[in-house]
């Protein structure tokens, strides 16, 4: 019987280091998305990129279908960065915005054509949206929405209240969220200290998403990058492959905080693993 425990007990804790040496030895992962694609020409630049960039289209821009097309031929991924109302600066939203003051039939609606516009969708992300992302109602239609196509929802995280997640969470979605801006500034120096960010926090959480945008410099700045990585020891990868582990954190993250709520229980029951 003694034997018989020891060895149970010797072949757990062998599977259990073999796991941690595993986990450790994992190569971080990195995704960086490629923002507001679709308004003009130059913007095809962004697809010279090497690697695994993920591109973000707008809907009802001038280049929306070529852009989506190209992407998907150069075997990458097609997000669609819908455009929400922010609490400044509306004027910037562009075609096919979702208000807070829209009813729920409208919302729907614009979502289902924003969807339709963009060919090889997988999943989306804001557009703005400092004010519609913290409307739990709002967000709900969103996100039935996404779950009826079987997108995954990006949360872009331009306000600190942003509730976007936890309803992406409760509906059952594949979900994350950024963690760097890369290019809110464009001198090298800005542009290096938010790239080592990114870096930084795969290396400590084995992931890591970032935004930029189709920027000459910013463009400039990341060919030289992606062509590091391997060096780095960091692998870049197309976003959706990191939403599994980051929608088991954000489960855990919210099902810890709504203990009590059985709706969020029962819908993130239903999220893969």
């Amino acid at each position: 019987m003694k034997a018989r425990f020891f060895a149970t007990y010797a072949f757990v804790m062998i599977g259990s280091l073999l796991s941690i040496n595993v986990f450790a030895n994992s190569q971080p992962k990195i995704a960086i998305v490629i923002d507001d694609i679709g308004y003009r020409k130059t913007d095809f630049s962004a697809l010279k990129l090497p690697g695994q960039f993920t591109y973000s289209v707008v809907p009802f821009a001038p280049f929306t279908h070529t852009i989506a097309h190209s992407v998907h031929e150069s075997q990458r991924e097609v997000m669609a960065h819908i455009p929400m109302e922010a609490l400044h600066n509306n004027h910037l939203l562009g075609k096919g915005a979702l208000r807070v003051n829209m009813s729920e039939e409208s919302t729907r609606e614009m979502i289902r054509k924003i969807i339709m516009d963009i060919p090889f969708v997988s999943g989306i992300n804001n557009h703005m949206g400092s004010h519609f992302t913290t409307q739990s109602t709002q967000l709900s239609w969103l996100m039935d929405e996404l779950l009826q196509q079987d997108l995954y929802f990006i949360d872009s995280k331009t306000t600190a209240y942003s509730q976007a997640e936890k309803v992406a969470v409760e509906h059952g979605l594949r979900t994350g969220h950024r963690h760097v801006f890369l290019d809110n500034q464009l001198d090298y120096s800005y542009l290096d200290k938010q790239f080592n960010q990114l870096i930084s926090i795969a290396r400590q959480h084995n992931q890591a998403i970032a935004i930029a945008h189709p920027h000459p410099q910013s463009i400039a700045f990341l060919k030289i990058k992606a062509t590091q990585l391997e060096e780095l020891g960091i692998q870049l990868v197309p976003v959706s492959q990191l939403l599994p582990e980051m929608t088991r954190l954000a489960r855990a993250r919210y099902l810890k905080r709504s203990h009590n709520n059985k709706r969020l229980a029962r819908a993130s029951a239903a999220i893969p693993q």
